[in-house]
């Protein structure tokens, strides 16, 4: 998109009358990310924590929006990653799948344009995407979508806190073009600040769309989304019950106890949430926890096999070869480059 015909999406979606503009300008920002340490940091992404599934160099770009009412994010990842956690409070937030190729869901719903995924407050996320990942994401005040929806005059059906729902995308064109402009004004440059006009206008488009999209009928989520909501709710039973273990001998027998499901429904929960199954998942959580600790954690004599051991694994050689490969490094390598810190007392 050429800055001209930005300009003129601007100036159209300007002309749509609609009190809900914030009237100040919105600051973008562009955040490139080639580091384990940082692509799992899930302070990036709003509390929802990204999962390794797959070794390769990592390549992902967070282009950020602060739109008045609105946190709007274009989302590119290179590496196939599951996805876990629960959406920040008193926020509607809004996944739009962008990419042609490729496969994932989110709480057993396909990532395909043309879907929007909504997810209340405080509501639980499970997914996993095949490489590459393209979406747009938005976390919304719910009294802004209210504004918008009197002021349009029509009845919206955003979902409520822990809800999940899928709905058609009205006008994917004027959505499409909305991520496309704030993608531009920071292609070759890390910050940039919106004028007033561009601001509103896309903070406009975004509300609107959002609106419209959710004023369908509920009756187009799918048939199948309260068993998948299950699916959910099972995995996130077993991975509590599997970290009060600290991941160690957790067994799947374990897990169905701990759920009160059969071993198949088990593992139909995790193929459905994550593609993976029960123990694979595990297992990549448990490395990640590992890793956590050798950068975070004091510093101890033998801190790595102190850390294998507390997560779980008790042959070393094996998790050592396990670590390399999903992260690309040893463990000791990773140790090494951590950040200096006091040197704890090693009884």
């Amino acid at each position: 998109m050429t800055s001209d015909q930005a300009m003129r999406v601007s100036d159209r979606d300007r002309e749509r009358a609609s009190p809900s503009g914030s009237g100040v300008g919105g600051n973008v920002n562009r955040r490139v990310i080639t580091s384990t340490g940082e692509f799992l940091d899930a302070s990036r992404t709003g509390g929802i924590l990204p999962i390794l599934v797959r070794p390769g160099a990592i390549h992902a770009e967070l282009i950020r929006a602060h739109l008045g009412p609105i946190v709007a994010d274009a989302v590119y990842c290179s590496l196939p990653l599951a996805l876990r956690g629960e959406t920040a409070a008193d926020r509607v937030c809004l996944v739009v799948p962008m990419n042609r190729t490729g496969s994932g869901q989110l709480n057993g719903e396909p990532l395909i344009p043309g879907n929007l995924l909504a997810f209340g407050g405080s509501a639980e996320v499970a997914g996993a995407s095949g490489a590459p990942l393209q979406c747009g994401m938005l976390s919304v005040a719910s009294s802004a979508l209210e504004r918008t929806a009197t002021a349009l005059g029509i009845k919206s059906h955003p979902p409520g806190d822990g809800e999940f729902r899928v709905a058609p995308v009205v006008d994917r064109g004027r959505l499409s073009r909305a991520f496309d402009f704030l993608s531009g004004t920071v292609n070759h440059r890390k910050d940039a600040t919106l004028a007033k006009r561009e601001a509103d206008a896309i903070e406009r488009a975004f509300l609107e769309v959002v609106v419209r999209s959710l004023a369908a009928d509920s009756s187009c989520s799918s048939p199948y989304q309260s068993a998948r909501l299950t699916s959910t709710r099972i995995v996130r039973t077993c991975e509590d019950y599997a970290r009060k273990w600290r991941y160690q001998n957790v067994t799947l027998g374990d897990l169905c106890e701990a759920s009160g499901v059969s071993e198949r429904r088990v593992r139909s929960a995790f193929y459905e949430c994550y593609q993976m199954s029960p123990t694979a998942y595990l297992r990549v959580i448990a490395l990640i926890a590992v890793r956590r600790e050798l950068v975070d954690g004091p510093h101890l004599r033998d801190a790595v096999s102190r850390a294998a051991t507390d997560w779980g694994f008790w042959h070393l050689s094996r998790f050592a070869a396990q670590y390399r490969a999903l992260f690309g490094e040893s463990p000791r390598h990773t140790l090494s480059h951590r950040a200096h810190r006091p040197r704890a007392a090693a009884n």
